[in-house]
């Protein structure tokens, strides 16, 4: 059964980045002479805003860094998307691929063992690494969305954006390239932007490792947007907070989009839970 076929929990993470340094989160290059070679993204009121998809994908890359420091299968682990994805779209490396699995389940549905699509989302997802099952796949969708996250607090800052030049690096020498310089538009330190991620159909262990990885920002431990090896783009996180919509209160949800504020340290404790009892097991079958 298909983890959207019916309505389980649903979390909205609310917090507040603050940026520390400059942040440069690059819209295309601009073809007006005039205009800055790089500019920020900016939303249709001309304000910069961060894209989920940025958010998204700092937060999976530091999962994925994480999951495989243990990379405890079949239960905590990460696959590499690029070079060696869980399902791959056809069988390599002793791994089965999506074209396999579809034809077994094909032969299976004419044994009368249920409808095709069916079979093939469980085995597909009995195959899938943690960050493809929180973040998504090309089999199937993710549980965990990011959504573009909007400046709080243009009013109060002197400018919101700022011109810096940069110029390329010739490798051999070491030295600035020749006809290499240009610019580039970056937000201000100082600038507040909102974060919101919603959740679907996880459990609390994954809803703590999730929450956890927003601690590490919460310490300025990650970074968004590019440039970041020469300092922009360093931030810190404020003020997490857990709303959580439950099959037990999903009626008072439907009627007056009422949820419960839920206290963020006791799904950490699932996760730390889990995880310890993931690595114990884990050990113990190494050693014997």
């Amino acid at each position: 059964m298909s983890m959207f076929d019916k309505f389980e929990n649903q979390t909205l993470i609310r917090a507040t980045l603050e940026i520390k340094t400059a942040l440069s989160v690059g819209s295309r290059p601009s073809l007006e002479p005039t205009e800055t070679d790089l500019p920020v993204v900016k939303g249709p009121d001309g304000m910069p805003f961060i894209p989920g998809s940025s958010i998204k994908g700092v937060v999976r890359s530091l999962a994925e860094r994480i999951l495989r420091t243990w990379n405890r299968r079949p239960d905590f682990w990460a696959c590499d998307p690029f070079d060696a994805p869980c399902v791959p779209k056809r069988s390599r490396d002793g791994r089965i691929g999506k074209e396999e699995l579809w034809r077994d389940a094909e032969e299976r549905e004419r044994h009368g063992e249920g409808p095709a699509d069916a079979i093939f989302s469980e085995e597909v997802w009995k195959r899938s690494c943690t960050a493809c099952r929180l973040f998504g796949s090309p089999w199937f969708a993710g549980r965990v969305a990011f959504k573009d996250a909007f400046l709080q607090n243009g009013d109060d800052l002197p400018v919101v954006t700022q011109i810096r030049d940069g110029v390329g690096i010739d490798r051999d020498l070491g030295a600035a390239r020749t006809g290499a310089k240009y610019d580039f538009e970056v937000v201000v330190p100082g600038a507040r932007f909102g974060l919101e991620i919603l959740a679907e159909n996880v459990d609390d262990w994954e809803l703590g490792f999730l929450i956890t990885l927003l601690r590490l920002w919460e310490e300025g431990n990650l970074a968004l947007g590019g440039k970041v090896t020469r300092g922009p783009g360093w931030g810190k996180l404020h003020e997490i907070k857990l709303y959580r919509v439950d099959r037990e209160n999903l009626l008072d949800y439907l009627i007056q989009a009422k949820r419960t504020e839920r206290d963020v340290s006791d799904f950490v404790r699932a996760f730390q839970e889990y995880a310890g009892k993931v690595l114990r097991e884990n050990g113990r079958e190494q050693d014997a």
